[in-house]
């Protein structure tokens, strides 16, 4: 899922900047743009060309799946009521009429105008018209001959790795840093658990505590450093990443890390003073999304063992959604949810992303184009 302020001037305009709005290009995909009213012209049929959010959905196979993206794009429609709709697939090898159609009926259905419905394939485009014929193929324009990609790239906007390049950046390979990571990890957890044991509130164990959040938000600090020349998050050493990975475990801590690499998402008011003060004293609370951040909790995610990764993935899910960078976030959460379907906060991420539900606004939101993919 993505929202943008910028304003696209016609369906070649639109299928040239689709890759930069996704920030990869799309492969196999069933990509919606949702635009609002017209403004200049109430009375006029014609989009605004204001684009308010780009939905990129997996093209089905088989029927199962055909009916499960008719239901995500009905919800989509429910939860936006766009005014007008572009319809885009871009294919691999199987013909997206069908699909096309079906999806078009449904926004008709929903009383939602549909202004293009195009197929991309090799670098070419086709329009399917309302009668059921269809235009003769044409070359997709070059990005650098669309006047408001300009405007894209100065937002942030960049054609990175492609969707399955993404997915395996994030889920990583089984190496021995993993293995080794995995048993400081659990040595760490041990001690935390006889340091603090649960429902235990003495002063002893509120000292042992406030210790374990302090060594946290340290171990955070250099995990989220983007000073130019510092070092990588693989080159941290082994005991700052356990130490930080299994404080995910403490939800309330989770929630504040959250606070910090997905600005917006919540209040530093709304955690615990404890928790919040460690965190003020060693983190910089940026006011605007940095995208270097998520790079960084990309490549923390492939250094995790699977065992403690969902925390990890989830807080990158939330990150992703509010730098509006929709494909690592539906990776991301996906991948929590694989491997613990019952990760509560995965869970509710995943339903913002399956409702296209954009990043909350504020005085910490981006003003970055954003996807949901």
């Amino acid at each position: 899922m993505s929202t943008s302020p910028i304003r696209v001037r016609g369906v070649e305009e639109l299928i040239a900047t689709v890759p930069l709005h996704l920030m990869y290009q799309p492969e196999d995909s069933l990509v919606l743009a949702l635009l609002g009213p017209p403004e200049s012209q109430p009375d006029s049929t014609k989009p605004a060309g204001n684009l308010l959010l780009m939905a990129r959905i997996d093209l089905p196979h088989d029927l199962g799946s055909f009916e499960a993206v008719l239901m995500q794009v009905a919800r989509i429609l429910h939860h936006h009521q766009p005014a007008v709709l572009e319809i885009l697939a871009y294919e691999d090898d199987a013909d997206a009429t069908k699909v096309l159609r079906a999806v078009t009926r449904e926004c008709l259905e929903a009383d939602v105008g549909v202004d293009h419905v195009i197929r991309v394939r090799n670098g070419r485009w086709q329009e399917l018209r309302p009668d059921g014929t269809a235009s003769v193929w044409c070359v997709v324009p070059s990005v650098d001959r669309v006047p408001c990609a300009a405007d894209l790239v100065l937002a942030g906007a960049h054609i990175g790795p492609s969707r399955a390049e993404l997915a395996e950046r994030i889920h990583g390979r089984q190496t021995e840093r993993k293995l080794q990571l995995l048993a400081e990890m659990e040595d760490y957890l041990d001690r935390f658990l006889q340091a603090v044991p649960p429902k235990i509130s003495t002063p002893e164990a509120s000292r042992l505590r406030a210790r374990f959040i302090e060594r946290g938000a340290l171990a955070w600090r250099r995990i989220l450093d983007t000073t130019p020349g510092g070092p990588e998050v693989a080159d941290l050493p082994p005991a700052v990443l356990a130490h930080a990975m299994v404080m995910l475990w403490h939800r309330e801590f989770r929630d504040g890390v959250i606070t910090w690499v997905a600005p917006g998402a919540m209040g530093p008011g709304l955690l615990p003073r404890e928790i919040c003060e460690a965190l003020v004293r060693h983190l910089e609370l940026a006011r605007t999304g940095n995208r270097r951040l998520l790079d960084r909790l990309i490549a923390l995610c492939a250094l995790v063992p699977d065992e403690f990764a969902p925390p990890v993935l989830t807080v990158t899910g939330q990150g992703a959604w509010a730098l509006n960078s929709g494909t690592v976030a539906n990776l991301a959460v996906e991948r929590a949810l694989e491997l613990d379907p019952d990760y509560y906060l995965a869970q509710l991420t995943d339903l913002l992303l399956h409702n296209a539900v954009p990043p909350p606004p504020g005085p910490f939101a981006p003003a970055a184009p954003s996807s949901a993919a």
